[in-house]
């Protein structure tokens, strides 16, 4: 199976980013629904509440909008605690703006890329992957 996902921002400095697969079935809001002092998932109602967003790779069917998100996504990167890689099933100047202020800022950052859910869901649950970043998808199936 190959899975090329299209790069909305590409991680910077370039680089191909690793990490575990987090599917996140419900409709999530950065604001609220991310601790940015410690990148837990800190929604109660969230079946991974408690759970850290660190270094995974986020599959996001849905986002609930709140133009903090992106404050709060460029803590997580100034903090390290940032995921990875985001995938979304659509496109979001939001989180976008977190990410290229956080490449402004010379700050090492996230690819943020998009996959239709169909394609998103095909990709195994807390799978091992890689993503270069022109989004091109490597699974480690351990």
């Amino acid at each position: 199976m190959t899975i090329r996902l299209h790069p909305l921002v590409a991680p910077s400095p370039a680089r191909t980013v690793t990490g575990r697969a987090l599917h996140l079935d419900e409709p999530i809001s950065f604001w609220g629904g991310v601790s940015p002092t410690d990148g837990t998932l800190s929604d109660p109602r969230s079946q991974y509440h408690g759970q850290c967003i660190a270094g995974r790779v986020m599959l996001i069917q849905e986002l609930r909008g709140s133009s903090s998100a992106s404050s709060v996504l460029l803590e997580l990167i100034y903090r390290r605690i940032a995921p990875s890689a985001i995938v979304l099933t659509g496109t979001d100047a939001i989180l976008a703006l977190g990410v290229l202020v956080a490449v402004e800022m010379h700050w090492p950052s996230p690819g943020l890329f998009q996959l239709a859910l169909p394609e998103q869901l095909s990709i195994p649950r807390d799978a091992m992957l890689s993503i270069s970043p022109e989004g091109h998808v490597s699974i480690n199936r351990d």
